[in-house]
């Protein structure tokens, strides 16, 4: 009887040491592949930072719209306030080339050029209050009026979630946090 609980004492043993095996190979698996794959998405690429301080310069204005376009090749998509008026420019997010670059027309520049002159807070500020309400990656902004208020539409990217924060653009206030489905 005792070799017999020996014998199964040891195949019990035996049989947790493949299970802890194979689930520390398939950890260390796809753990290296989820890193693999952030590294690919990441190699190389511009931050936002980055890309909005390299245009500002490249084009002597000041960015009032960024967004993040996840397509291939991965673009920002910027407004940029410049002397000349207001440009929309897509740059290449990787190699920092500007994509395309154009003016926008009149009648949408007055009105985009007094919304930003209303503004009493700035797209920094609006983007620092809106992470405070939610921590996350935030993936677009703009500057916008609704209901008579101007205001910064954010979104903001928390792992496989979405929210959208809305930012009154004369007070700093909170208007709207959304969970966007």
């Amino acid at each position: 009887m005792k070799k017999q609980w020996s014998t199964i004492k040891q195949g019990i043993i035996q049989r947790k040491k493949v299970i802890m095996t194979v689930s520390i190979a398939s950890v260390l698996l796809f753990g290296g592949a989820a890193g693999t794959a952030v590294y690919a998405v990441n190699k190389g690429a511009l931050s936002e930072d980055e890309a909005v301080k390299m245009i500002s310069e490249k084009l002597g204005g000041e960015v009032t719209q960024f967004e993040k376009d996840w397509d291939q090749p991965m673009t920002y998509e910027m407004t940029v306030k410049t002397e000349e008026g207001y440009q929309d420019v897509d740059v290449d997010a990787e190699k920092g080339e500007i994509l395309s670059q154009e003016m926008e027309d009149d009648n949408e520049d007055m009105s985009t050029q007094k919304a930003v002159e209303t503004a009493k807070i700035s797209m920094d500020q609006a983007e620092k209050i809106a992470l405070k309400k939610v921590d996350g990656q935030i993936t677009d902004v703009e500057l916008d009026s609704e209901n008579g208020i101007l205001v910064y539409e954010l979104e903001i990217s928390q792992g496989q979630k979405e929210y959208d924060v809305v930012v009154d653009a004369t007070t700093g206030k909170v208007l709207k946090t959304e969970l966007d489905d």
